[in-house]
């Protein structure tokens, strides 16, 4: 069978070829950027509820070292040398190990930077459950079985421990600097700070106080607050995404402006019972929109109560709207909301 030519092949044919080449270099680069462990799959739920075993059961030197020491074959097979021999060869315990070593990464492992004595937590704690929270739930050995630095700060602060970088680290001091911060980290770190992001280095509360942001920006207001914003672009932005408008304004800030300049919207044909303004806020009422300014209209509360023998299940419109002209826009939501 004749081969065909890469070039003689339709477009169609070589655009799919090149995309499928770009996918797979993607997917490798993407398995080589990722990092901690894989997921391996080992069940504490199984061991530690179903099971009952105690941490020292598989982590042997956890109260007499600094480093607790992952399962050991020969423990393993006190309860799998019987629980295996019914099993196919694939799911023995001995699967789990290379010679005699546990096969999986040491998810919770921390970095060289950080001075810990796993030892003199265990005696002062007692508790496994109070750092690795949730473990004895956990079904598979990945990166999230890991003690954050959130919940370390914490505990130190309800032990009153010091707070000093130099506890725990050997380089970080206070003048220390995530590597995010060093890469056009101005124009970054909005969108990040709001983000609740649960790395720590996304933290800003670990190292700034809420006063700090607030003096900044007094100061230097964000790039997108130029004239545009200040004219058109805020009144968008802000019934988006008012908690982050929230950061720096209190809402008396946009009552006195408004008291003097109305929003661009309301223009000539604002107002009158037969606008559509209402249009923008009904229905239901939000608390992001017109009710922000107009929390009190007196038309709203006058709305003209249903007779006696009206019932929520009469059809308002076959009636009113058709024969019988409405003081009002009808945007077609339910009547009964106002008239009650």
């Amino acid at each position: 069978m004749a081969i065909l030519s890469v070039r003689r092949m339709p477009w169609t044919v070589r655009a799919a070829l090149a995309l499928a080449g770009l996918a797979l270099v993607g997917c490798a680069l993407f398995e080589g950027l990722k990092g901690g462990p894989r997921a391996f799959a080992f069940s504490h739920r199984l061991h530690v509820l179903e099971e009952g075993l105690d941490c020292v059961s598989c982590h042997e030197d956890l109260g007499r070292s600094d480093e607790p020491g992952l399962p050991a074959l020969d423990g393993c097979l006190v309860c799998h040398e019987d629980i295996d021999a019914e099993k196919p060869p694939e799911r023995h315990v001995t699967g789990l190990f290379e010679a005699e070593t546990f096969r999986a990464a040491h998810a919770s492992r921390l970095a060289d930077e950080l001075t810990f004595s796993h030892q003199l937590h265990v005696a002062a704690i007692e508790d496994c459950g109070a750092c690795h929270r949730g473990i004895e739930e956990n079904e598979r050995i990945d990166a999230d079985i890991g003690v954050i630095m959130a919940a370390c700060v914490d505990c130190h602060v309800e032990q009153a421990v010091s707070d000093e970088c130099a506890t725990c680290h050997r380089e970080i001091t206070a003048d220390w600097a995530p590597d995010s911060h060093h890469h056009n980290w101005r124009r970054r770190h909005g969108p990040i700070a709001r983000s609740e992001s649960s790395l720590t280095a996304d933290d800003c509360s670990m190292c700034h106080t809420e006063s700090l942001c607030v003096g900044c920006h007094l100061d230097e207001p964000p790039e997108d607050h130029d004239n545009y914003f200040r004219r058109r672009g805020h009144g968008v932005l802000s019934s988006m995404d008012r908690d982050r408008c929230a950061v720096c304004h209190r809402s008396d800030t946009c009552n006195r402006c408004h008291e003097e300049v109305r929003p661009d919207s309301h223009g000539g044909n604002w107002g009158g019972t037969q606008s559509v303004h209402c249009l923008g806020c009904h229905f239901p009422l939000s608390g992001e929109s017109c009710v922000v300014c107009h929390k009190g209209t007196p038309s709203h509360l006058e709305a003209t109560p249903k007779p006696d023998w009206h019932t929520p299940a009469m059809n308002c419109r076959q009636c009113h709207g058709a024969g019988q002209p409405l003081p009002h826009v009808d945007k077609g939501d339910d009547c009964n909301a106002c008239h009650l």
